[in-house]
């Protein structure tokens, strides 16, 4: 009994730092069958500690201030967890010490804030409650959150005009999502509350950045909150069509594939 709790707890740890794994992973990690995490991932499952998305196991517990919103568990039963991952932990790479950040809200840009930095300090300016609570349990973090009207399918705090806060802060960063990207209507997303926002934080820092997995290329949304090219850098994975690529590169775009 000894063995098995050490295991669980080894597995429960390993998944906080991580946020999530294939099951074939934790077993080469850990060193036993995939046979026998799935009984201890069984375990933790019913406790409300993880889930299993299409065969990937996220860590969910909400006590902790750690692992992923339920946003973003949300968003990753249609979408490639890992692929967000990716994104993010590249994009973490990018902070350096005493940065001004814009953090955007979305599933993608939640995992990229799992992945920030503890050893540095700099400031993240956000609206989005999944964000903040990435973000406030860092020490060295500090954290100005616009306020608004709390929508719970979202978790953005919206208003009907642009923040103040945003307005009056500049940033050196601005990591940014959309729910979709197309080759003739731009840079797009789904709710319309957030393209004010996203506008605004695009003409309010010194360097832009587009955090968006390879699945959003082709997507079209009904709103419209830039171009390509109004970006500085976009950030996403290698595997996005070979159009959209020979696209990008006619725009002399640059891309950081991951």
């Amino acid at each position: 009994m000894k063995n098995k709790e050490k295991r669980i707890d080894a597995l429960k740890e390993l998944l906080q730092r991580e946020n999530s794994m294939k099951i074939s992973d934790i077993s080469d990690r850990l060193g036993v069958s995939s046979m026998t995490i799935r009984r201890d991932i069984d375990i933790l499952a019913k406790n409300d500690i993880l889930k299993v998305l299409h065969g990937v196991v996220v860590y969910s517990s909400g006590d902790t201030g750690t692992g992923l919103s339920d946003y973003m568990l949300t968003e990753a039963e249609s979408e490639n967890i890992e692929k967000k991952k990716a994104l993010g932990r590249y994009a973490a790479t990018l902070i350096e010490e005493n940065d001004i950040i814009f953090i955007d809200a979305g599933s993608t840009t939640e995992a990229f804030a799992q992945f920030l930095p503890k050893d540095i300090h700099f400031t993240v300016l956000c609206y989005a409650i999944n964000i903040f609570l990435a973000v406030a349990t860092h020490k060295n973090v500090d954290v100005i959150l616009c306020g608004g009207f709390y929508n719970r399918k979202t978790t953005i705090l919206e208003q009907t005009k642009t923040p103040d806060l945003l307005m009056e802060n500049r940033t050196r960063k601005a990591f940014l999502s959309a729910g979709g990207v197309h080759w003739k209507l731009g840079v797009m997303c789904a709710n319309q509350s957030e393209c004010h926002i996203k506008r605004a934080a695009l003409s309010s820092t010194a360097q832009s950045y587009l955090l968006i997995d390879s699945t959003k290329f082709g997507h079209i949304h009904s709103c419209f909150f830039s171009q390509e090219k109004d970006f500085d850098h976009i950030i996403t994975n290698s595997d996005i069509p070979q159009d959209y690529k020979n696209y990008l590169k006619e725009q002399e775009i640059d891309v950081h594939y991951v």
